[in-house]
């Protein structure tokens, strides 16, 4: 029986589900480093698992997150593909530029965002993301 253990992890590492972000989605580990969380963060899109996105959004910042719509689009779409674009680190301070690639209604779409985290008490939360355009060709 296929299952989380065997399947490909959404983020696109190559690794295991269960190898990957699943220990951080279960709560059995915390994500190392920026990059990492925003690559749990887009399996937890894919796996529809809001309570771990509420979780590793930033306290401060929560209020300006509209977790009705995120579950909503969510639910609709079918995520194909992260590509990270640049992902940086300053001491408590991340940055991670990428492309999630999905479809809903059969359209396909590529959300382009530079997202912010910051790291407290050695736990990293994502802060704010900036949507990037995308040039047509």
């Amino acid at each position: 029986m296929l299952g989380s253990r065997t399947m490909k992890c959404p983020c696109g590492s190559e690794k295991t589900y269960s190898e990957c972000c699943g220990p951080y989605h279960s709560g059995k580990a915390l994500a190392p480093t920026a990059e990492a969380l925003m690559r749990s963060r887009y399996s937890a899109f894919a796996k529809n698992q809001m309570e771990y996105l509420r979780d590793t959004t930033d306290p401060q910042t929560l209020d300006l997150i509209d977790e009705d719509a995120n579950k909503e689009w969510a639910e609709r779409a079918k995520f194909l593909k992260l590509e990270i674009v640049k992902a940086e680190e300053k001491g408590t301070k991340g940055t991670v530029e990428f492309k999630a690639f999905y479809t809903v209604d059969d359209e396909e779409y590529v959300h382009h965002e530079v997202s912010t985290f910051r790291k407290q008490a050695g736990e990293w939360f994502f802060k704010s993301g900036k949507i990037k355009s995308e040039k047509t060709k």
